[in-house]
């Protein structure tokens, strides 16, 4: 098939082959735990994500001697709990998270009716690999879409400058997720994210997601 002329029908085979829109449909609630390995200055940090339908995001961030950091995001309000002060979460940091979320490729693919995005484009990767590049101009991004298997392979930003490759795919209740994602600026790996265990509609309290 000629996607160039069938972008629809392009969005329809990458959900299909990362496990079908029932699959993507289906999920109300995930649950993360990884593993940030920071490249300069050397540091590892672990993350446990939480999120659930409605906007809904808890992040605890963990650094060696350091206490915990939790992030509560609901919606359009979000706070930060951080050596014991609770402080609201700045306007920046919060829409930085919650685009971060909304780009992330399985969530636009859910979602790309929402979106105006061109065409796809026949292109190469940076290892010479064929893909199918997707732009999407009102959000400055643009995806790569591996030519053979449909799944993600990067997403480059240009409003923050930064490319962002997935790896890895295993699947976990039909779903298929990059286990390892990298994060680069101007050439030069950023951090590298390995996901240690993910589960999708986990039990959870709202209580965890209130921002006082």
């Amino acid at each position: 098939m000629d996607w160039t002329t069938a972008p629809d029908a392009f969005i329809e085979r990458c959900v299909l082959a990362i496990g079908g829109r029932t699959a993507l449909y289906g999920v109300r609630a995930l649950l993360m735990h990884v593993r940030r390995t920071m490249m300069q200055p050397p540091e590892t940090i672990e993350l446990e994500i939480l999120r659930a339908f409605g906007g809904r995001i808890r992040l605890i961030e963990r650094r060696p001697g350091c206490e915990p950091r939790v992030i509560v995001i609901n919606g359009f309000a979000g706070q930060v709990m951080e050596q014991g002060r609770l402080a609201p979460l700045s306007a920046l940091e919060l829409e930085a998270i919650k685009r971060r979320i909304r780009l992330y490729p399985r969530n636009f693919l859910a979602h790309a009716e929402e979106y105006d995005y061109a065409p796809p484009v026949a292109d190469r990767d940076t290892d010479g690999d064929p893909i199918w590049r997707l732009d999407l101009p009102s959000e400055e991004v643009s995806y790569g879409f591996d030519a053979a298997h449909f799944q993600c392979r990067f997403l480059e930003d240009r409003e923050t400058g930064e490319r962002i490759t997935y790896s890895d795919y295993v699947a976990t209740d039909g779903i298929l997720t990059a286990r390892r994602e990298q994060c680069w600026r101007a050439g030069q790996i950023v951090h590298e994210d390995d996901i240690l265990y993910l589960a999708f509609n986990v039990p959870f309290d709202d209580a965890d997601f209130t921002v006082l």
